[in-house]
């Protein structure tokens, strides 16, 4: 891969491929009765029409509701990702919603969003949100860093991610930490 090409997939493009994976997703989950799209991607319709418009113009909208009421932690990982994620861009914005929303689900955060890989959303996290990347020097796996910052936030010191308990990784994930 040539310089060119690698420059390609590390802005624009890959946000427009990224946008488009996490739409295909959640618009498949919607198909299959999981819920309204609103809802899926934690965003109010207007502002999931601008991100449709700016990064997959084109693609036609189902009817959009607005979301039901937040859960609180959904909330909490929003504002962690904005406050602690160094920008306050509209995609930063729609970003921090959509991550903290999916981050509710029983998969690994990559997978709930419908991207390829977790690299695929350590690059996402790391072009939106620079100073929340550089924060997780273990690349520990996103859920449990998100929810490992808010914990110590509030003066923890070890906080589940929501779903860990049932997950078949969580050996992985909790094991000992690597240097």
């Amino acid at each position: 891969m040539n310089q060119w090409s690698a420059d390609l997939f590390t802005g624009a493009a890959a946000d427009r491929a990224d946008m488009a994976a996490i739409l295909a997703h959640a618009l498949r989950e919607q198909a299959a009765g999981r819920g309204e799209l609103c809802d899926l991607l934690g965003l109010e319709p207007a502002a999931l029409e601008a991100l449709v418009a700016r990064w997959c113009p084109g693609l036609t909208l189902p009817a959009l509701a607005p979301p039901g009421p937040l859960p609180i932690e959904q909330s909490d990982l929003a504002t962690l990702l904005l406050w602690r994620g160094g920008r306050t861009s509209d995609e930063a914005r729609w970003l921090a919603a959509i991550l903290a929303r999916r981050a509710l689900e029983a998969s690994h955060l990559w997978e709930d969003l419908g991207l390829p890989s977790r690299a695929h959303l350590g690059r996402l996290i790391e072009r939106h949100f620079p100073r929340l990347h550089a924060a997780n020097t273990r690349n520990m796996r996103w859920k449990r860093f998100f929810y490992r910052q808010i914990c110590t936030d509030h003066g923890g010191t070890m906080c589940l991610a929501p779903n860990c308990e049932a997950c078949a990784e969580q050996p992985l994930c909790f094991g000992p930490d690597a240097d």
